[in-house]
């Protein structure tokens, strides 16, 4: 070999190593989430662990801080014109990943692909009931949209959060597919990968506008990259947290915060969610066609015992389906733990001598489900518990062919028919009970469609509550806290109530 050859195959060598060192110096967050995408499109799809990903490669007109607030993102400023219409005034210099700018048009794009019939490889948005009232978008130019309602929609800018903006032009291009496959967006990360049922990788956006600027620090991400990496099994993803495989692990049993707390190198992090857990009985059919009975079974459970000795303290108690956390909150005295009350309620229903009942749940319910069941024994219930794969399980609560589940519902906008619509609304996607009430309908549809007055809505949902309460179609249990394994080198993160894990200001030290 040539002096020379050998003077370049040095110098070659220098250079590989020279990369892989920057490649290991790297700041790369590696998320352990239970639960892999269902799509990368944010128009399809309704499932927390999607939107958790999404959104840290796209973002939307508003965002919610962690403290629940909403303010400004891609729009800077926004008003009410009138009842029915709302001007957004948008962002300038924002780009989309391919570098395209971000105009009006593409908001007027989202929200039509979004409210509209068919719009996505010929079908509708699952996300269509978020902006069920919206009808339509206009661009009024380059940089300002207005948003048309069908009825007065007050709450609207505490479910835009959960709208995220997609690009007209890259969409129309590629079609729906390759979109929901290999997406672009205007968010801190860019999609580069996404083994399916492995991981989703990202990098660093440096062309990022910056972000909200109620949310500082504003500007491109500090990290490199992020992989949100899919370990359904709790154990597995603990047991990558403590060998340093992940940074962040997501939803922790209580019984395990200790182990991890036992490690210097982690912490847990726990945040009230907003997710409310009850335990919904069929009342269109014996025994739960009564409503003493249903009372019944609210005075039979002792719902603080079990927060305090199985969940350890974290989680709060609520008298319906409401978190203490909403504006619209009733704070109505619970229950409460009266198994002589129970009884008697049971006898005059005629169920003195009580009856057989199975409890259906998935497996992370199972301990609580188990104590709930015993306090039904302590009343004359025969009580035992059944463990369920949601896909079957949902399937034969819509169809009404259970009796009593145990489970949680998320509202992470705290506004109250994010919740009760569809728990509570005859024929409605999540409602396991099978209740219809015209009182309680009518009350969301003055608070909903009738008013855009705070004080009337406010009033229109504290008897909502009320009525809630009295027909008690569940037992009403607490909203948990939500907690995470994380490790200490993670700086500039909170966990959110909501749930999504946004890495946009978040750093790794060395």
């Amino acid at each position: 070999m040539h002096r020379t050859q050998v003077q370049f195959v040095a110098l070659a060598l220098v250079a590989a190593l020279s990369v892989g060192g920057l490649a290991q110096q790297a700041r790369t967050l590696v998320v352990g989430i239970e639960s892999d995408a269902l799509t990368l499109d944010p128009g399809n799809f309704r499932h927390r662990e999607t939107e958790t990903i999404l959104r840290n490669m796209f973002d939307g007109l508003v965002t919610r801080t962690p403290d629940g607030r909403i303010v400004p993102e891609l729009a800077e400023s926004w008003e009410r014109i009138s009842p029915t219409e709302w001007v957004f005034y948008l962002r300038d210099g924002v780009t989309w990943h391919d570098g395209t700018p971000f105009t009006a048009a593409d908001v007027v794009f989202t929200v039509e692909r979004t409210v509209k019939e068919g719009r996505i490889a010929g079908l509708t948005s699952p996300r269509k009931g978020l902006l069920d009232p919206v009808t339509d978008a206009v661009a009024l130019d380059r940089l300002t949209v207005k948003l048309i309602t069908s009825v007065p929609f007050a709450a609207l800018p505490s479910f835009l959060p959960h709208t995220l903006i997609v690009p007209q032009h890259y969409v129309e291009a590629v079609g729906d597919e390759r979109f929901a496959a290999n997406p672009i967006g205007t968010g801190p990360f860019r999609f580069v990968r996404w083994d399916r049922g492995q991981q989703v990788v990202m990098e660093r956006y440096d062309a990022y506008y910056g972000g909200a600027t109620d949310l500082p620090p504003v500007g491109p991400a500090p990290l490199d990259r992020v992989i949100f990496r899919v370990l359904p099994e709790t154990s597995t993803r603990i047991a990558a947290l403590r060998a340093g495989d992940i940074h962040i692990a997501t939803r922790i049993p209580v019984d395990l915060i200790p182990e991890i707390e036992a490690d210097p190198n982690l912490t847990v992090m726990s945040v009230r969610g907003t997710r409310s857990a009850f335990l919904e009985m069929n009342v269109n059919q014996p025994p739960f066609d009564d409503v003493r009975v249903r009372r019944a079974i609210n005075y039979a459970i002792d719902v603080d015992t079990i927060v305090k000795f199985i969940l350890n303290g974290l989680a709060t108690p609520i008298p319906t389906i409401m978190s203490p956390d909403s504006p619209f909150y009733a704070p109505l005295t619970p229950y409460g733990y009266d198994p002589g009350k129970a009884r008697a309620l049971l006898a005059a229903a005629g169920y003195g001598a009580g009856f057989s009942v199975t409890i259906d749940t998935q497996p992370h319910f199972r301990d609580v489900a188990l104590v709930i069941a015993e306090m039904l024994r302590d009343v004359g219930i025969d009580a035992k518990v059944q463990e369920w794969d949601w896909g079957l399980l949902q399937a034969e609560l819509l169809a009404g062919r259970r009796m009593m589940h145990l489970g949680d519902w998320g509202n992470s906008t705290l506004e109250p028919n994010d919740i009760m619509i569809p728990k509570l609304v005859t024929g409605e996607r999540g409602n396991f009970s099978g209740y219809s009430s015209r009182v309680l309908e009518a009350l969301i549809d003055l608070a909903e469609r009738g008013t855009v007055d705070p004080e009337v809505r406010r009033q229109a949902y504290q008897i909502a509550q009320q009525v809630i309460f009295d027909d008690a179609p569940m037992a009403f249990l607490w909203v948990a806290q939500e907690s995470y394994g994380v490790s200490r080198r993670v700086v500039g993160w909170t966990p959110s109530p909501d749930s999504r894990i946004n890495l946009h200001d978040v750093d790794l030290l060395p």
